[in-house]
């Protein structure tokens, strides 16, 4: 019966001894893993940020354009004016000159 007793207790150290190397293992998996969320979450963060500032950016840029089709708009009516002016002063001469758009 001493074999049966040393069997068992053997198989109790073994048992014992595999569920602390599997809940290490679980231990370990579980930090890496909450490691690696927070890793994504500040990544995330980072590209929310760029994003916003992009959007920002687009929109300023859009205000730009706008104001400078706008001014373009001004600058040609200006110059057709112009034109109208010196034709009528060379005679009524006048010539249709269309005022040309940058695209």
């Amino acid at each position: 019966m001493e074999w049966l007793t040393a069997l068992a207790l053997v198989a109790i150290v073994t048992g014992i001894t595999i569920t602390v190397v599997v809940l290490l293992a679980v231990r370990t998996l579980r930090r890496s893993l909450d490691d690696g969320t927070l890793r994504q979450a500040h990544q995330i963060k980072r590209l929310v940020e760029t994003v916003t500032l992009l959007n920002q950016q687009q929109q300023n840029a859009q205000v730009k354009i706008q104001s400078l089709i706008e001014a373009n708009r001004r600058l040609g009516e200006e110059v057709t004016a112009l034109y109208e002016r010196i034709g009528e002063s060379e005679g009524g001469v006048r010539r249709t000159i269309t005022p040309r758009l940058l695209n």
